[in-house]
């Protein structure tokens, strides 16, 4: 299988790929396919197996070479993807069908998308403006006040007592006043605001990095996530348009809707997927081996219900947590290099 392909960049994320399945190998396995169709092939007056072979290829000889031509295709594509070191990031996109009815080599065209490359730039061009987190005494009033409106606890006002009751309740130690009360409440908003702001400081940073590295994913690959999305939703929902019409009308969206969404959502998580292993290639983030056996050990333990322990000895689903881990990994690094601790 050597020289049966010709590669042609066409852009960055697109190589056209000009397949040759010689004439001869799409004949040898055309007979075999015939004669294993002519063994199981009963015609009255002839017994099983004996049917002359251009009986049944005027019949099936058009269905049967499409057949060898889908079974050989993707054994020479991956041979070609293999070769080229490829790794596509959407369905590939056949164009110029040969036609089997003649005598001949048979050349088809393969668009194969892939994700182009690129290079990690100055992180230190962003620029975040961290919101504030100071809790004012009003935030605090108001949280304690919807709090006693919701269980007052039999108290008729907010005392030193309700403080105590309810500080037992939320199973919170040293509270004796309202005063200390209202210390915990302030500390516990504060908090709050302060994972919030982090977060949204997270957030404006990646996509700032993403534009600083120039990170366009392909069109196809989009498209094609954003449909994979559509499929899970719609399995969710076992197939039934009558529950996905009361999901949709419940939620008060459309379909259309749903699709600008995944389409969104699929651009979003490409780009922090390509950022992220960018960022850990280039800072030589890795995880280890006792790193990840660290994090196996914890998702056993979190999985007492999956009776079927050999998953967690999978091979393929370990390198998938190890690069999920290293993700999260990169992510702590990137977030800590920009924002700090």
């Amino acid at each position: 299988m050597d020289d049966f392909y010709k590669r042609t960049d066409i852009d960055k994320s697109t190589v056209e790929l000009t397949i040759t399945i010689p004439k001869d190998s799409f004949n040898k396995s055309y007979k075999a396919m015939l004669d294993q169709e002519l063994s199981n092939t009963k015609i009255d007056g002839f017994r099983k197996g004996k049917v002359p072979s251009n009986l049944v290829e005027t019949e099936l000889g058009t269905s049967l070479k499409i057949k060898v031509f889908e079974k050989l295709l993707p054994m020479y594509l991956t041979t070609a993807l293999q070769k080229e070191n490829l790794s596509p990031i959407a369905p590939p996109n056949y164009k110029n069908f040969p036609d089997l009815t003649k005598d001949q080599n048979l050349v088809i065209s393969v668009d194969i998308t892939i994700m182009p490359e690129f290079k990690l730039g100055n992180l230190k061009k962003i620029q975040i403006i961290q919101e504030d987190t100071k809790v004012t005494d009003k935030e605090v009033e108001e949280a304690i006040s919807n709090l006693f409106k919701n269980d007052n606890l039999g108290e008729k006002e907010i005392n030193d007592k309700w403080a105590v009751k309810v500080s037992e309740k939320l199973k919170v130690d040293a509270i004796k006043s309202v005063k200390d009360f209202n210390g915990f409440v302030k500390k516990t908003i504060e908090n709050q605001k302060k994972i919030v702001s982090r977060r949204k400081a997270e957030d404006d940073a990646l996509n700032q990095a993403i534009n600083i590295c120039k990170i366009e994913i392909p069109q196809a690959a989009i498209q094609y996530e954003a449909e994979e999305r559509e499929h899970s939703f719609v399995h969710d929902f076992g197939h039934d348009q009558r529950k996905i019409d009361t999901f949709l009308k419940s939620n008060n969206v459309s379909m259309e809707k749903m699709k600008e969404l995944w389409l969104k959502d699929a651009k979003e998580a490409l780009e922090t997927d390509v950022f992220l292993k960018l960022f850990a290639r280039e800072k030589e983030i890795n995880v280890t081996d006792e790193e990840l056996k660290t994090k196996i050990k914890e998702i056993v333990n979190n999985s007492p219900n999956i009776e079927d322990k050999s998953l967690f000895e999978n091979d393929e689903w370990k390198e998938y947590v190890r690069r999920v881990e290293e993700k999260e990994k990169a992510f702590r690094a990137f977030s800590k290099e920009v924002l700090g601790e």
